[in-house]
C-alpha cells in the first residue's frame, strides 16, 4: 500500500488483520550458543589423531559427558 501512495499506520494494520501489535514488534533474545574452550581443545586433538572416532568414543576416552561432546561436534560442524 505504501508503494501506491497510501500511508497506513501499524496500529490500523494490526486491527484489520486482528493481530496483536506485540507480535509484530517481537524480537527473539536468545543468545548464541557458547562453547567452553577447555572442552574443545582435547576433543579437537583427539579427532585429529583419530578421525574415525565418533562422539561416544571421544567422550568415553576423555571422560566427558557424551551429550556435551555431541553438542560441541554439532556446533563446530565436525563430522561424526
Amino acid at each position: 500500500m505504501a508503494q501506491d501512495g497510501f500511508k497506513v499506520s501499524l496500529v490500523k494494520l494490526c486491527q484489520w488483520f486482528d493481530m496483536p501489535r506485540r507480535t509484530v514488534y517481537y524480537r527473539s533474545t536468545k543468545a548464541a550458543p557458547k562453547v567452553q574452550d577447555h572442552f574443545v581443545k582435547p576433543i579437537k586433538a583427539m579427532i585429529e589423531e583419530n578421525p574415525s572416532f565418533g562422539y561416544r568414543t571421544v567422550a568415553h576416552l576423555l571422560g566427558f559427558n557424551k551429550n556435551t561432546v555431541q553438542r560441541i561436534f554439532q556446533l563446530k560442524g565436525w563430522q561424526v
